[in-house]
């Protein structure tokens, strides 16, 4: 299982950047955070950036499935993430991930 689990990842990894390089290529790579990459692969990701962009989208979803199931009611508060260590680190990685 675990073989056949690792095959598939590694197959979906290869053509995600296969088509990826492709629209680069071909002029059609359009990248909404204009990051440095090669096909997938972020060339200098910040973890910073990404905790926090992740953070946000849960917290944006969180609050929108809670206001749904709880018209004009105080929404509940989420945890705070604190984010320590060396915030400018940078390393190559596939962003998704990552996340």
């Amino acid at each position: 299982m675990r073989r056949m689990l690792v095959s598939r990842i590694s197959r979906r990894v290869l053509a995600e950047h296969h088509l990826a390089l492709s629209s680069a290529f071909h002029g059609r790579d359009h990248d909404p955070d204009g990051g440095d990459h090669v096909g997938i692969i972020y060339t200098n990701l910040k973890v910073k950036d990404c905790v926090q962009r992740c953070v946000r989208y849960l917290t944006d979803a969180a609050n929108q499935s809670a206001e749904e199931r709880n018209p004009g009611k105080v929404l509940p508060r989420r945890p705070n993430v604190v984010i320590d260590g060396q915030l400018d680190t940078e390393f190559s990685y596939i962003r998704e991930h990552l996340e």
